[in-house]
């Protein structure tokens, strides 16, 4: 029976350390959630914007409609287009991430 037993452990051991177990799964609920937001923040590529062409760009590949005035500003720029649908939208783009804030 020990032996039977000791087996059956040596078995889980081994298929542990052959099979990537999340880290849940492992109890470990805070690694889990660690790794998911080095995931989170690697896949978001920060973009330096380097001119007011490039800001423009930006915007309009996020919002679509056509850039009406880009205007720079301490530490981006606020870029206005106007949508398809006739609204007028301002947005940031932080030069620095290339982040768009605003509507």
């Amino acid at each position: 029976m020990k032996l039977v037993l000791s087996l059956i452990i040596i078995l889980l051991i081994t298929f542990m350390n052959t099979f990537s177990v999340p880290a849940v799964a492992q109890g470990s609920f805070a690694a889990a959630i660690s790794t998911m937001k080095v995931n989170q923040q690697s896949s978001k590529q920060q973009v330096r914007v380097k001119n007011a062409k490039q800001a423009a760009q930006l915007a309009q590949s996020r919002f679509g409609g056509k850039v009406l005035k880009v205007q720079a500003q301490k530490s981006g720029y606020r870029v206005k287009l106007i949508k398809k649908n006739g609204h007028i939208i301002a947005v940031f783009v932080d030069a620095n991430s290339g982040r768009i804030s605003g509507r």
